[in-house]
């Protein structure tokens, strides 16, 4: 294990099986997530199927707050005049991303039965976001 800060990075062993270990994680505090940073403001406001930001907060989830892109018309803006053209939808572009979830542990201490506190275990999972919109050609089904 090799220390720079408050990050710890170690190496594996290829054979190495995690599932279902406990494994020490210390996240390094000087990063900090860009989210929705000017320049992507800049691109919803010149996209032709352009979008607004809405954070999600869970306290219990890191990164705890995640912005997700929101379409703000159903159809494109055409390029003469910019009004929406129905011709094409405007569809959100989704985007899978890793997040941790902070599960409080409880185990008893051997004082009276009391809980201890502020113990957590983090889960690894997924969740997917919204990160701009695009515009499609709508999909037309024929009748029979």
């Amino acid at each position: 294990a090799t220390r720079k800060g408050n990050a710890v990075s170690l190496k594996l062993d290829q054979g190495s099986k995690l599932k279902g270990q406990t494994v020490r994680l210390v996240l390094d505090p000087s990063v900090q997530p860009q989210i929705a940073s000017t320049s992507a403001s800049t691109i919803a406001n010149m996209s032709l199927s352009p979008w607004t930001y809405r954070d999600s907060c869970v306290e219990s989830r890191l990164p705890r707050r995640i912005s997700h892109a929101q379409c703000l018309t159903s159809g494109c803006l055409s390029l003469l005049g910019g009004r929406e053209d129905a011709a094409l939808e405007a569809k959100p572009i989704y985007y899978q991303v890793l997040v941790l979830h902070r599960i409080p542990r409880q185990r008893h201490s051997k004082k009276a039965g009391r809980m201890r506190r502020n113990q957590y275990d983090f889960r690894l999972g997924t969740e997917v976001i919204s990160v701009g919109c695009t515009c499609v050609r709508p999909s037309v089904i024929p009748q029979q």
